[in-house]
């Protein structure tokens, strides 16, 4: 039987559906959000404009991870494991633009780091907005990317590492129409 982690209601990043927590806790000092299902809901990093994107089911494991990215991070989308062990999907949030990077989880890879940067990106007809400008995932096994280019001269660094063979196992984000603005993640300890 699937665990709830969020119930659907209203509009979220395109779809039928927006999702709020239901049974959590909140820990204000680290911005933590403690849920039922024993995963801890970390950031928000960058901005909050935007449409809220989340999950709907609760992650055990992270499978797949897609990042689209050019000068900054345009759109991600991850696949992961429930606690039925049923693969479900999230994405793509965020815009169209950027190449596509897909990483592929081995049967014993977890992720144990996200690190990245956001900051005010100008271009095009798009404006100014806020967006996460470079991001890089950490295993158990290795490192991937950085995705995005980054070297903004006011962007601001952050990092979720994973300490006692805990694991990131899911993302949640805030999109505009063609970036992700801002990022988080769901961590499972072991």
């Amino acid at each position: 039987m699937r665990k709830p982690l969020l119930t659907p209601s209203e509009q979220c990043c395109g779809s039928q559906r927006r999702a709020t927590l239901t049974g959590y806790a909140l820990c204000p000092r680290f911005d933590i959000l403690f849920l039922q299902s024993s995963v801890a809901k970390i950031g928000l990093f960058g901005s909050t404009s935007g449409d809220n994107c989340d999950i709907t089911v609760a992650p055990l494991r992270l499978e797949t991870i897609t990042v689209h990215s050019g000068d900054v991070i345009d759109a991600l989308s991850f696949t992961y494991k429930d606690h039925d062990k049923q693969v479900q999907t999230a994405g793509p949030w965020g815009g169209s633009g950027g190449s596509e990077h897909k990483i592929q989880l081995g049967p014993s890879e977890f992720v144990t780091e996200v690190h990245g940067m956001y900051g005010p990106y100008t271009y095009g007809p798009h404006g100014r907005v806020e967006a996460i400008t470079n991001l890089t995932f950490v295993t158990n096994k290795g490192s991937y990317g950085p995705f995005g280019v980054g070297g903004l001269d006011t962007e601001n660094r952050f990092s979720v590492p994973v300490q006692n063979n805990g694991s990131i196992v899911g993302f949640f984000a805030h999109t505009g129409k063609y970036y992700i603005n801002g990022v988080g993640v769901y961590v499972k300890p072991f």
